[in-house]
């Protein structure tokens, strides 16, 4: 479950992406070098990540 709101997360999550992508509508949209990123960007970055990690591991 992915949400831009984490009081609607559920009680026994056991990760939370974290990033400093600003969201569109965020004071920190003209302070960034990164364009606004939304909900689903982050959720595909995410799984590009893991996907990358097992790789390289398989590599190794």
């Amino acid at each position: 479950m992915a949400t831009a709101h984490p009081a609607t997360l559920p009680a026994k999550a056991t990760w939370y992406p974290a990033t400093d992508l600003p969201r569109p509508g965020s004071p920190r949209v003209t302070e960034s070098p990164c364009p606004p990123t939304t909900l689903a960007e982050i959720e595909r970055i995410y799984g590009l990540r893991h996907w990358v990690e097992q790789s390289y591991k398989q590599v190794v």
